[in-house]
């Protein structure tokens, strides 16, 4: 209500608007440029000629500028652990309230809390307080974070929009659209929503329970849940175009990558092997090789532990490069998971797999080069294949354009046909829960400003931008909190959560390590 008040004064008085707001000297700064420009014409005023007219466009934009100025409002420098983040999340606002233990509470972000439990936290690797000494424990914060509660705040409207896919991409799309009035209709070709969250993550990471209460909170906005149903096979997506104004394909990467060496149809798929633990299907596999270095290699590992297994993982590069979350790695070996660095499969047989060693000095972006003459057998008897994975869009072949490894081509969310978007792992290749809610909101907004015939840039300029009731935090020397998790060998033996909560005073002090670099650094 204050901003709108704001940008209406603005609107008739430059600066106005802001010293309304309390920026009194950025009011009083618009208002000394726009009027003294036009006190010192008037004094000079010689006629109008050229330099008239130049000035006259000045005026026109310090005057539009100042009215958007009114209407976005107080601005912080974004801190590094604000621009990293693939959510679009304000980390460091949500730790102030935490470390004051305000009442204040964040903004709704869809999956928040799977977020506080599995987010990779690009945030902390860009962290202020390394320079001092350990990041802030920026995703276990999150435990002790209050939101808000979503509400329908938008008309209705009569756009119907289809969102194809209901994992963390395509049901944060559907909460932006939905909340915005339009009439959303998600399709999922599995019996439940979720995506990997729902079906892959271990339990003992990402609990079923917490991923359906953040699924039925975004369905409080209304939209509705097709589960069961293909597109392209229960429904054709000419079908889908034809009764929708909008179509957003979110269906992530579940083909598996093969690397084409011989006996590969002799290994298990990394996914298919996860889909059968969180259905409570014991495996009896033996001794295990899995080929692979990300979370899911991790979490295929933590899990046939849990079912008895000898596990090894097998990895191209060094330990320190796999691109797998640290803690999720660093749980891993405390429960006897053995890592086995720079080697590479070169054929795979019914007991056994023949390896080849590697050498990669240049690290993680670095060239893979094989060591003549390094060849060795390992006896397994049972290989995981757990390498990467492509997008399954034969529903799309001619309507959208792929790049050459088949990911749907997309700028600013949209395809090559005008009303299909894509958005997530089917654009992005294999990225993080992190980048796939942040492409749903992001391309929902793009979806919305298509529908109502309003230019990207100019829908970047007119989002608000979140203003957080903050304060300045005494620079305080506090070690890193040392996050609490279940005995090594009790959670070996089930699938409850391994990682446990600090209480409020522990979370408030890790909290309170903050360096407020928006008011300490970069003050506006």
């Amino acid at each position: 209500m204050k901003s709108g008040k704001a940008t209406l004064i603005s609107t008739f008085i430059v600066g106005g608007g802001q010293i309304y707001a309390g920026r009194f000297w950025t009011g009083i700064a618009l208002a000394f440029f726009f009027y003294g420009s036009i006190a010192f014409m008037i004094i000079i005023w010689t006629g109008i000629n050229q330099a008239f007219w130049g000035l006259l466009a000045a005026w026109i934009l310090i005057w539009l500028y100042n009215i958007l100025d009114a209407f976005k409002g107080f601005r912080y420098q974004k801190p590094p652990c604000e621009k990293i983040c693939p959510a679009g999340i304000v980390p460091w606002a949500y730790i102030n309230y935490l470390a004051l233990d305000s009442e204040e509470r964040y903004p709704f972000v869809p999956f928040f809390d799977t977020l506080g439990r599995i987010c990779l936290a690009p945030c902390e690797n860009y962290c202020t307080r390394r320079g001092i000494d350990t990041p802030v424990a920026i995703r276990y914060l999150r435990a002790g974070v209050k939101t808000m509660l979503p509400e329908h705040k938008h008309k209705p409207k009569n756009d119907k929009i289809a969102v194809v896919g209901a994992g963390p991409c395509g049901l944060s799309a559907a909460y932006y659209l939905a909340h915005r009035g339009y009439k959303v209709t998600v399709y999922e070709r599995e019996e439940q929503p979720g995506g990997v969250l729902g079906i892959l993550i271990p339990e003992f990471r990402h609990p079923q329970a917490v991923l359906d209460q953040e699924i039925d909170t975004l369905k409080t906005m209304g939209f509705e849940l097709k589960c069961g149903v293909e597109i392209g096979k229960d429904i054709s997506m000419e079908k889908l175009l034809e009764d929708h104004d909008a179509v957003f394909i979110a269906t992530g990467v579940w083909k598996p990558i093969k690397l084409g060496i011989p006996g590969e149809e002799n290994a298990l798929d990394g996914f298919d092997v996860l889909k059968r633990i969180r259905k409570g299907e014991l495996y009896h596999l033996g001794r295990v090789g899995i080929i692979g270095g990300g979370n899911t290699a991790i979490d295929i590992a933590r899990s046939l532990v849990r079912e008895g297994h000898e596990v090894k993982i097998y990895y191209r590069r060094n330990v320190e490069d796999m691109p797998a979350e640290y803690e999720n790695l660093e749980e891993a070996q405390e429960e006897g998971v053995e890592i086995v660095p720079l080697v590479v499969p070169l054929k795979i047989e019914k007991n056994k797999i023949t390896l080849q060693k590697t050498e990669c000095p240049e690290g993680r972006k670095g060239r893979v080069k094989k060591v003549e003459g390094s060849e060795f057998e390992v006896e397994l008897d049972s290989v995981v294949m757990a390498i990467g994975q492509y997008p399954e869009t034969d529903f799309l072949k001619g309507l959208v354009k792929f790049d050459r490894n088949g990911h749907i081509m997309a700028k600013d969310g949209r395809t090559a046909h005008p009303k299909i978007f894509a958005g997530g792992d089917v654009v992005l290749g294999s990225a993080t829960v992190a980048h796939a809610v942040g492409h749903g909101m992001n391309t929902a907004r793009r979806i919305e400003a298509h529908l109502r015939h309003i230019p990207t840039f100019i829908a970047k300029l007119l989002r608000k931008t979140y203003q957080p009731k903050v304060k300045m935090l005494p620079i305080k020397q506090i070690e890193r909190i040392k996050i609490p998790h279940r005995a090594i060998e009790e959670r070996k033996g089930d699938f409850k959560e391994v990682e446990l909560w600090a209480s409020k005073d522990e979370l408030i002090k890790e909290a309170s390590r903050c360096l407020s670099c928006p008011l300490r650094y970069h003050p506006h």
